[in-house]
């Protein structure tokens, strides 16, 4: 059977060749039973379909070959991530370049192995990335002791100079031409610490070429020989938990497309396959955002080939979004949708969900969209301002009723913003837009992310504005590509804001922006909201940005940008693109958890012994005017929908908790003057 095949000890070298024969027999099988593989630029329908083949293979007893107990804690205590290069994707050099600007300081050692070819070209691009650091810090030296010099002549210096002594990991004020934090010890302008290490084909013999535990991150330039010599190379980090928010074993591997059909490409897929069997599901869904990279069935490939061509013009089309707002090339829209109708609860005539929509590019000359976007209902208690996700306008049209939180009584106003082409900013990483995830880091590109920013602050400012000037009455929302979008505009705002909200997103900071150009130590940062709430909902099953990078870019959120108030709801069975569908029952009847769970579950009282003093209040107000029966009668199609909309809009239940402890939702008498 497949899971007898012999695998290879790494203390005991190179695998023997009927070793790989085996291995390789074996995934021929498993290859026969898995998906064919799709790079396109929606990611839930491949990952959805990649699910449901592996629950299929399961139910069919296929068993996935099994690697050694040793190989699988050494994959167990890492993070995995794989970046596809050349071709049509960026050269080695160029990915290395974006890894080595986005190394924090603090984020221990880095060992780059690549073979005698490579050698020469990684040792340049250090060097490249090393002096650009060294000159950064140079200037801004000069700055601080220009600083110095006129104060000591009697000037005064300014907030801009003051904020630039500022220590981005204690938030605490620097003396001087000191170098070094007095609080923390953090270096200014500091280069991680980075080193070479050569690996041919002979030195597996030899013995590694590393010191063993000697780093934090591993980065394969190039691939690997075979399973075994990964799984070698994972020695060199640092025996520290892979739990730690702050300083992970992560081992980055550069795979080029031809890689993908190559045996020791195979290898790696089973190792990463068998690991994933014994590890929670928070840590399995970063083997899937690997797996759903690297693994290539080999199946289907001049089809799919075939049918590009015939319909590349269609598929050309799909990519454009045909949604209602763009076809009317809108300049801004507004409608009104009433609350939903709690039994027992009077709502005012002008109460409900004032929901504004309007295209990014209408932001750039705003005078003109402002008498399209213009409050129809005075006295709106606050303003939520929503980025959508990747490649969907429509996210949440049909449920802009969930916007307003349950016993809301006034008007809401929600400003769902469209991205031009429906991205926010652009994808150095354009592998990722198609499969796959980010285990580790997600390569941003600051300058089209800058652009969006940019317009944004003018929509905030006018929101603002029409609050008169209450900008706190203001909050932040965006889910995924949105969801980051928004964070950068929370950090960098000047006016004070109710809070932020995210959803399957993470934190627009190192390593996924480069160190020059972190929001959250970047020179005068604005303080005004560091004790807002932030609040973020991140799901278990999301391989695209798996639990461990969220809760890590939070960590670095509190610790580095000194925000005080920062929450994560990781959910069960929530994946990126919606929750997964609860397991179907066994034919033989209930499980014995569900039956332990109906058990525990109270007993519906009859309405006869229902006691009015018990009710709540709104029952209490509904029985005086009829029957117990009655308000079940009404509440019912209201339960249901919510129990639909956990499962359609997850991230606007998760507003409507959290919305009424950011702002005052207290209707507003009197009329927004902008």
């Amino acid at each position: 059977p497949p899971s007898t095949a012999p695998t290879a000890d790494p203390s005991r070298g190179p695998s023997s060749a009927r070793a790989r024969a085996c291995a390789c027999a074996a995934l021929g099988a498993m290859v026969m039973t898995t998906p064919k593989r799709r790079c396109s630029m929606s990611t839930g329908a491949s990952n959805r379909g990649k699910r449901a083949a592996r629950a299929k293979q399961q139910r069919s007893g296929f068993v996935v070959p099994e690697a050694d107990a040793v190989d699988i804690r050494a994959m167990r205590n890492a993070v995995h991530q794989f970046g596809l290069v050349g071709g049509e994707y960026d050269s080695k050099e160029d990915r290395l370049q974006q890894l080595l600007d986005r190394l924090p300081a603090d984020a221990g050692a880095t060992l780059i192995l690549a073979g005698p070819s490579s050698a020469g070209a990684v040792g340049a691009a250090i060097d490249r990335c090393r002096r650009k650091a060294m000159a950064a810090n140079a200037r801004e030296k000069a700055e601080r002791y220009k600083a110095v010099a006129s104060l000591a002549q009697g000037g005064d210096l300014s907030a801009e100079h003051l904020e630039k002594w500022t220590c981005g990991r204690c938030t605490l004020s620097n003396a001087g031409l000191l170098d070094a934090c007095q609080s923390c010890g953090g270096r200014r302008g500091a280069f991680p610490k980075v080193t070479v290490a050569v690996v041919d084909g002979r030195s597996e013999s030899r013995g590694p070429q590393w010191e063993a535990a000697s780093c934090q991150l591993v980065i394969n330039y190039d691939f690997p020989r075979s399973g075994a010599d990964y799984t070698r190379r994972l020695s060199a980090l640092h025996p520290s938990a892979a739990k730690l928010t702050a300083l992970p074993r992560v081992c980055y591997t550069f795979v080029k497309e031809s890689e993908l059909k190559s045996s020791a490409n195979r290898e790696v897929v089973i190792l990463l396959r068998s690991t994933r069997l014994h590890v929670d599901d928070s840590k399995a869904a970063e083997f899937d955002s690997a797996l759903e990279l690297i693994e290539d069935t080999g199946e289907g490939d001049e089809g799919d080939d075939g049918d590009e061509e015939e319909g590349g013009e269609d598929e050309d089309d799909e990519e454009e979004c045909d949604c209602a707002h763009c076809r009317g090339s809108i300049i801004g829209s507004t409608s009104y949708h009433p609350l939903l109708p709690v039994p027992g609860v009077q709502l005012e005539a002008t109460s409900g969900v004032e929901v504004v929509r309007i295209p990014l590019r209408a932001l750039e000359d705003f005078d003109k969209a402002v008498p399209f976007i213009a409050p129809r209902l005075p006295g709106h208690a606050a303003t939520l301002i929503c980025l959508h996700c990747l490649n969907v306008h429509t996210p949440w049209d049909g449920w802009e009723q969930y916007f307003a939180p349950p016993g809301f009584r006034g008007t809401l106003r929600v400003v769902l913003v469209l991205a031009d082409g429906v991205s926010w900013h652009e994808y150095p990483d354009s592998a990722l837009l198609g499969c796959g995830g980010s285990s580790w880091v997600d390569i941003l590109d600051m300058d089209s992310m800058d652009r969006t920013d940019m317009l944004l602050e003018r929509l905030v400012d006018h929101e603002a504005a029409l609050l008169n000037g209450e900008s706190e009455r203001i909050v932040l929302m965006g889910m995924s590509q949105g969801g980051g979008q928004s964070m950068l505009r929370f950090l960098r705002s000047p006016l004070r804001l109710g809070g932020w909200i995210g959803s399957v997103c993470h934190v627009p900071t190192a390593p996924h922006t480069p160190r020059s150009r972190d929001p959250l130590i970047a020179a005068g940062r604005p303080s005004v909201n560091r004790d807002a709430p932030v609040r973020l909902l991140a799901g278990e099953c999301d391989s695209v940005f798996p639990t461990g990078l969220v809760l890590r870019d939070a960590a670095r959120l509190r610790n580095v940008g000194g925000f005080t108030n920062v929450e994560v709801e990781v959910r069960k069975r929530l994946a990126h693109e919606g929750p997964l569908e609860e397991p179907k029952p066994r034919k033989g009847g209930m499980s014995a958890s569900a039956k332990r769970d109906r058990s525990r579950s109270p007993r519906r009282v009859s309405p006869k012994k229902a006691s009015p003093k018990k009710a709540s209040p709104n029952k209490a107000a509904f029985l005086r005017s009829g029957s117990s029966k009655d308000f079940e009668a009404a509440l019912l199609p209201r339960s249901k929908s919510f129990i639909k909309a956990e499962r359609r809009v997850p991230e606007l239940i998760f507003l409507q908790k959290h919305l009424p402890d950011m702002v005052d939702l207290s209707a507003r008498d009197s009329p927004e003057a902008c």
